[in-house]
């Protein structure tokens, strides 16, 4: 009977491991990214740069409107009433137009670095968040078998004082030890549970949805190749942008200068007065204007346009110190978290054997209480040492990553 009921269990647990969720980290950022407001955000500008890149464009185009004048003369109490069409195309107003295009184009360009931008922010918080949560998963792992251990080193406490081959102190110090782990377990399942819910509102999920990450921390993670610094700073959107805003300041010197130059107009107008006998009227018309003088307004708004560029230009520079400063602390997180990770793993197996080697030495009377109490203190320490150089080595692959814009 206790075995079938056993057998129950097994199947039942199975069932309910296959019902839940399993997820790769490529997944997880894939259902982040689809999910992500601010990647929505950063599309509708990209959207809206379009748009008035279009509008600038067909700014060049003839334009065709219809107008109409109504008038009352009180002397011959005679109303008067007219209708005008005109299509004017410009000829020219000081390069105003091609400026504004490529203003407009550079502001596509900056809003496609936004976009860009935005989508590295998401991958590398919804890897960070991944690369959490198999932490808090494992940390709890871990303290579930150090209760486990605590209670196995109780048993033996207990059956050595039974036996009256060591006194009551013993017991009592495994079992403050197994309060203690307990208390701990405790922490790690709180944390656990922040972590998973951290991990879901990101997908938009309901934060209490259980998942088994088919990835880890303890998984092996490939050292990645240190990219050329000239590469990363031509294609990282952070400069891209940077380079974007001050190629649109400098078209927006070109286009001061443009309100202050001779424009010209060509086109053609119809005129119908349908109360003088539904005449009907057209012609060719002109339309140049040319400014004199503004009292020295050109200079100072030209001055204030290329004041702009000037300041762009230097933030240039600064997004540049700022990319290569942050790739070289990246690229040095990276290199030491790798060494971290792998000097622990090697201190985790020796921690585990030492650990054996007391509890079995403390149940042949050979070690005491406190060898094995602090045997277990040391495989702790390292254990948890270890998660947390694995999880710092992930976290620095896709910090590195999110530096470089890969």
């Amino acid at each position: 009977m206790m075995i079938h009921r056993l057998f129950i269990s097994i199947l039942f647990a199975l069932s309910a491991t296959s019902v839940m969720a399993q997820i790769s980290v490529s997944e997880y950022v894939a259902s982040v990214v689809e999910y992500s407001h601010a990647i929505r955000s950063a599309e509708a500008k990209v959207e809206g740069a379009d748009a008035e890149y279009r509008v600038a464009k067909r700014s060049v185009l003839p334009s065709i409107s219809l107008s109409s004048d109504a008038t009352y003369g009180f002397e011959d109490n005679a109303p008067l009433w007219a209708m005008r069409a005109d299509m004017v195309q410009p000829i020219y107003n000081g390069g105003r137009n091609t400026a504004l295009m490529q203003q407009r184009d550079w502001e596509m360009v900056n809003a496609e670095s936004g976009l860009r931008h935005a989508m590295l922010n998401v991958k590398y918080e919804a890897e960070v968040a991944y690369w959490a949560l198999s932490r808090a998963e494992i940390y709890r792992q871990a303290m579930q078998d150090y209760i486990a251990i605590v209670q196995s080193l109780k048993s033996v406490a207990q059956h050595r004082f039974e036996e009256g081959y060591t006194s009551k102190s013993d017991l009592l110090q495994v079992e403050s030890r197994l309060s203690n782990a307990e208390y701990q377990l405790s922490e790690a399942e709180q944390s656990w549970r922040i972590a998973l819910s951290r991990f879901n509102t990101m997908r938009g999920e309901d934060v209490s949805v259980e998942v088994v990450l088919s990835d880890g921390i303890f998984d092996s993670f490939a050292m990645p190749m240190r990219e050329d610094m000239a590469t990363i700073i031509a294609n990282h959107p952070d400069y891209l942008a940077a380079e974007a805003n001050a190629k649109s300041a400098q078209c927006g010197i070109a286009l001061r200068k443009a309100e202050y130059l001779p424009s010209l107009n060509a086109g053609l107008f119809g005129l119908w007065q349908p109360t003088t006998m539904g005449s009907v009227n057209g012609g060719v018309l002109f339309s140049l204007n040319v400014p004199i003088f503004h009292f020295m307004e050109r200079r100072d708004a030209v001055r204030s346009a290329e004041s702009s560029y000037t300041s762009l230009i230097a933030q240039l520079a600064d997004v540049v110190d700022n990319i290569t400063l942050n790739e070289s602390r990246g690229w040095t997180n990276l290199e030491y978290s790798h060494r971290r990770m792998e000097a622990v793993q090697r201190n985790l197996d020796i921690a585990r054997e030492n650990l054996d080697i007391s509890t079995y030495s403390y149940r042949e009377g050979v070690a005491t209480i406190l060898d094995v109490l602090q045997a277990q203190i040391s495989w702790l320490q390292i254990y948890e040492n270890a998660i947390a150089a694995e999880y710092d080595y992930a976290v620095a692959i896709a910090s590195y990553r999110y530096i470089i814009a890969r």
